[in-house]
């Protein structure tokens, strides 16, 4: 989406909405209790692991609704009330599951709402922001805030979600403080919303006013349209860089184990030192960005990609040991180069995009949806075929297809 001459350029000065609470909660629940209660909670009632990779994948495809979601939000201008009721999605969620007693029905749809709520999330709140027209600086500003409040969200959902299981809560009780959790942040940002969605509903009439006539408004495209043009190009440059991003973290712990010999206790160490370094870092790439714009940094991560890749296919080739700090150490470069295309990828988007803000962030979605599935697939069934040292291999060669795609993609795109 063009930046409209009306763009807000007030100065943010911390950049920091009250209604950031709701991708505090995606932080919370998307990335801490989902990956960590679901599986574990399924594998104890039904004693097999089918059920619960059923139901990760079910959550894993909420993000294929995206592009109609965000279709329906912006045609009505229902930008608010899809973000609250994705908060609602994730209340039920964890409500169902609480109360399921091993009914598979109840858990599949209790997985239904848990992928609606987390896509529609992920596709309206930074839509809130780099579709309501700010300034570059401003923009870089709230989209660094956001970002970080998620990865303090993660903090806090690990470190909480470890004192409730060592306190012996069962599984519903856990549950259960997850849906109030989820219900204290809708309430919340009911009460703090209003502003940002008339903001973005305002940008996205464009300069035209109500006593305009409608031809003056910018059309949307059809989706034809929309895809055979340099938005498309991106998106499946995304598509690659998305193959790096999760080739490998999806398998981190294995990987470090089988090829290195590194004890999972490292791993889980090295997550969480990388998110107190990624809070400080993404502050500094904000900063990039509100100078450059999001094309040079989504570039580079694509170049970390493909360093880090590189260089842990030497370690394992070259070397029949290595000190175990070498090869974490890569990875944590790794994890800062997904956090940088996570922050900008949205900004990139509505730059490519001629959409309106939701349905250019669902589009985005879908390509990081489908990116997401192939490639768990891809490196499980490669790692199973060729040994867990191909996944440096996917990461580097899909780094490198994306990052030439995205050179081609980013020469139509104007910051």
């Amino acid at each position: 989406m063009a930046r409209s001459e009306a763009a807000n350029t007030q100065n943010t000065g911390w950049g920091l909405e009250w209604w950031y609470n709701a991708h505090f909660t995606f932080g919370v629940i998307q990335n801490v209790f989902i990956p960590i209660l679901v599986p574990t909670f399924v594998l104890e009632t039904t004693g097999s692991a089918g059920p619960a990779g059923v139901m990760m994948a079910i959550i894993g495809l909420g993000g294929l609704a995206a592009p109609v979601i965000g279709g329906l939000a912006d045609k009505y201008k229902a930008h608010r009330w899809a973000q609250l009721a994705a908060l609602l999605a994730y209340v039920i969620g964890g409500v169902l599951f609480a109360f399921a007693d091993g009914s598979f029905p109840l858990y599949y749809l209790a997985s239904a709402f848990f992928g609606v709520g987390s896509a529609t999330l992920l596709m309206i709140n930074p839509a809130f922001i780099v579709g309501a027209g700010f300034s570059q600086n401003d923009e870089a500003v709230r989209l660094t805030r956001l970002n970080q409040t998620l990865i303090v969200g993660q903090l806090v959902a690990g470190l909480g979600l470890a004192a409730l299981t060592t306190a012996g809560l069962s599984y519903q009780a856990r549950f259960l403080i997850m849906s109030a959790v989820a219900l204290a942040s809708l309430v919340l940002t009911a009460l703090t919303n209003r502003a940002a969605a008339e903001c973005l509903a305002n940008a996205g009439a464009g300069s035209g006013t109500d006593d305009e006539p409608a031809a003056k408004k910018p059309a949307s495209p059809g989706i034809k349209t929309l895809l055979f043009s340099a938005f498309g190009l991106l998106l499946l440059a995304v598509l690659f860089g998305q193959l790096a991003n999760t080739s490998l973290s999806g398998q981190f712990p294995t990987y470090m184990q089988q090829v290195f010999s590194v004890d999972p206790s490292l791993s889980s160490l090295t997550l969480s030192i990388s998110s107190v370094i990624t809070l400080i870092v993404l502050g500094l790439v904000g900063r990039w960005m509100a100078n450059s714009g999001p094309v040079p940094i989504w570039l580079t991560s694509m170049l970390m990609y493909v360093v880090t890749g590189a260089a842990l296919i030497g370690l394992s080739s070259l070397f029949d040991a290595v000190w175990a700090f070498l090869p974490l150490a890569l990875y944590v470069i790794y994890l800062q180069a997904m956090a940088w295309q996570d922050m900008v990828q949205p900004a990139l988007a509505a730059r490519a995009s001629t959409a309106g803000a939701a349905t250019t962030q669902g589009f985005l979605l879908f390509a990081v949806a489908i990116s997401y599935a192939l490639a768990s697939i891809i490196a499980a069934d490669a790692a199973d075929a060729f040994g867990f040292g191909i996944l440096a291999w996917i990461v580097a060669v899909g780094a490198v297809i994306a990052f030439l795609i995205g050179r081609i993609a980013v020469r139509g795109i104007r910051d």
